[in-house]
């Protein structure tokens, strides 16, 4: 069957829940149709071409919307008796709410994740850990900070982030307490959310007054995640505004007195330069 050429491309089935539960292919995500557009940030990066599953006019419709969006399709495959047969004769189908994850968290966070989790594997303090995630968007960092056991506070200015957030959680089975602030409004917000953190987490925002309070937020043996753009990616697009650019140095400064494990110049996939920073918080 010539759809399964190319095994690596994701499976998206666009049947109703209660089909997908009966019998769906093995590692096929489910993103029922009516729901598609709502949650494209659970859909891999846009360079990931993908498979469709569904009825002809439930494919038709979904490759319309999708090619719209700048994703690839591969190949459709209208839901049918005879293609649920051949499935079984080949061991493709299973049964249940099971649905592959094709999201990822940004890369500086799962590396960070990685390295705590080494540090501390012989240790209790590995539980009960809290999270702060500024800018948190759509939540995957968020939601992927809380499948690996930390206490997640999410925080952005819009309500729509706070819904995809909320859906994203519930969808992998974790809590996220999320926070509609804006940050830039108004000093102190934060403390809305919490004294201090042993991690917090910032990608792709920059806000300076932000800074020293971020510094003040984390709890002594806690760490900074932060990455956003750097000099020179006004070269390239957006952002232009110095507001929202780091300069050379500027993390390392903001943290002055943090043992810094990582502060890195590491570059998007359209070219645009961004400052990757882990630091922990020591005794002076």
């Amino acid at each position: 069957m010539s759809f399964f050429n190319n095994q690596s491309y994701p499976i998206i089935d666009l049947r109703s829940e209660a089909a997908y539960l009966s019998s769906h292919i093995v590692h096929a995500s489910h993103f029922p149709l009516e729901s598609i557009i709502d949650r494209m940030h659970a859909l891999p990066r846009k360079t990931q071409p993908l498979k469709l599953v569904g009825t002809k006019q439930q494919v038709k419709i979904a490759k319309a919307s999708l090619e719209s969006k700048g994703y690839q399709i591969d190949s459709g495959l209208e839901w049918n008796e005879q293609i649920v047969k051949d499935l079984l004769k080949s061991g493709l189908i299973e049964k249940g709410m099971i649905s592959r994850r094709l999201w990822e968290p940004a890369p500086i966070v799962e590396y960070f994740v990685k390295h705590y989790e080494i540090e501390n594997r012989n240790a209790d303090k590995i539980k009960n850990v809290n999270a702060l995630d500024i800018g948190c968007g759509a939540g995957r960092d968020s939601v992927f900070l809380a499948m690996n056991g930390w206490q997640v506070h999410a925080v952005d200015y819009l309500p729509g982030a706070m819904e995809k957030l909320s859906q994203l959680a519930m969808a992998h089975g974790v809590k996220v307490k999320g926070y509609q602030l804006d940050l830039e409004q108004q000093d102190n917000q934060i403390d809305q959310v919490g004294a201090v953190f042993d991690l917090i987490v910032v990608v792709r925002y920059l806000h300076r007054p932000l800074l020293v309070q971020l510094n003040q937020k984390v709890r002594l043996g806690g760490y900074v995640v932060y990455q956003t753009f750097y000099k020179g990616c006004e070269k390239f697009g957006k952002p232009r505004n110095p507001r929202f650019i780091l300069q050379p140095g500027e993390l390392a400064t903001a943290f002055n007195g943090f043992e810094i494990i990582k502060d890195e110049i590491e570059y998007l996939a359209d070219g645009r330069p961004t400052n990757v920073f882990i630091a922990r918080k020591v005794a002076r």
